[in-house]
């Protein structure tokens, strides 16, 4: 609509493919240590699903919030340790570490690719005068927008730095939302959440923003059960065919 004034992207999973590598990150963390348990205890080796596991528990959440969900999902409790921790220390401070190392050696072997119709659809944006923002949970946003050769074409972001600093709570609160519209400034009903999270939806409703799911299959339908009144597959959908190339 000509009222939006501002963009508001998820950046794992809608702007660009990162979300691959994080839940390969984490899939490095967590089966050492669930195979280490089953060893131990006799408990059945179940290794961590980079799908379900990922979205349910990890996807949208702080690193540190993240290893305590998932752990809890496998009624596993560690001491939470120091933010100093090292990456071996069997703690929830240093599986969090050593997430953030594995996503540090990935990014480094392969890089991080624009989804369909992204660069596209931020470049129009812009021209159009429409402010770009980025909401994700990781630490490593800016170098995830900057290895996608996507950070000239955003406005402004809120990541796990930002998060802390200012104590905002992670999705499905709308706190992450109501922080970037400020920055942007903005009103929230003058904004657009694109999202391929339900939480995202939730967020955006508790917020009071207009949101367009991005998924397609069980993707859809799951986002439009949440109460995304628009699902598209991609960005590019959205765009006038003559904008497209």
């Amino acid at each position: 609509p000509e009222t939006v004034e501002a963009c508001l992207f998820d950046l794992d999973g809608v702007l660009t493919d990162s979300n691959a590598f994080h839940a390969r990150a984490w899939a490095e963390v967590f089966d050492p240590l669930l195979l280490s348990l089953s060893e131990r205890t006799g408990w059945h080796f179940i290794p961590f699903d980079r799908d379900r596991d990922y979205r349910t528990y990890l996807d949208g959440r702080a690193r540190l919030e993240g290893v305590h969900a998932f752990l809890a999902s496998r009624g596993i409790r560690l001491a939470e340790g120091r933010p100093e921790d090292d990456a071996d220390a069997e703690t929830a401070q240093g599986l969090a570490r050593r997430k953030r190392e594995a996503l540090e050696r990935s990014l480094h072997e392969r890089d991080v690719t624009p989804l369909t119709g992204v660069r596209r659809y931020l470049e129009v944006a812009g021209h159009a005068g429409v402010r770009r923002g980025v909401v994700s949970a990781s630490a490593s946003t800016q170098e995830i927008l900057a290895v996608a050769q996507l950070d000239g074409l955003v406005d402004t972001y809120v990541d796990a730095d930002a998060m802390r600093l200012e104590q905002l709570r992670s999705l499905p609160a709308p706190d992450v939302l109501i922080s970037i519209c400020r920055r942007l400034g903005v009103a929230p009903e003058d904004a657009v959440v694109f999202t391929h999270n339900p939480a995202g939806v939730a967020a955006a409703a508790a917020a009071g923003l207009d949101v367009v799911g991005i998924g397609e299959g069980a993707d859809e339908a799951l986002l439009h059960g949440f109460g995304a009144a628009t699902v598209v597959p991609s960005l590019t959908v959205l765009l006038d065919r003559r904008l497209r190339g």
